[in-house]
């Protein structure tokens, strides 16, 4: 009987798993000091300060002050915005 429970138990663990949704990308363009980039995938990355975003997807991007999306948040670029900032690396939300 502990067997069957235990293997209903992994079965019920390994559907969970497969049903799981991976990381989205944000749908649209994002352009980061003039460089153009197509349905970025969610996550952090680095940049030159200063810096200018262009944000045409649908989702935010935030700006630190510094590397790895630490320090302060310089700003927040809401889907549609172009702002210039400082920062050394974004976020897309």
């Amino acid at each position: 009987m502990r067997r069957r429970i235990a293997a209903v138990g992994m079965l019920a663990a390994a559907g969970v798993l497969a049903l799981a949704v991976p990381a989205q990308a944000a749908t649209g363009v994002l352009v980061v000091n003039g460089v153009a980039h197509q349905n970025p995938a969610r996550g952090c990355y680095p940049t030159v300060s200063p810096v200018v975003v262009q944000n045409l997807t649908d989702s935010t991007v935030d700006v630190y002050s510094a590397a790895n999306c630490q320090g302060a948040l310089t700003r927040e670029i809401a889907a549609g915005m172009t702002a210039a900032t400082v920062g050394f690396s974004y976020f897309v939300n």
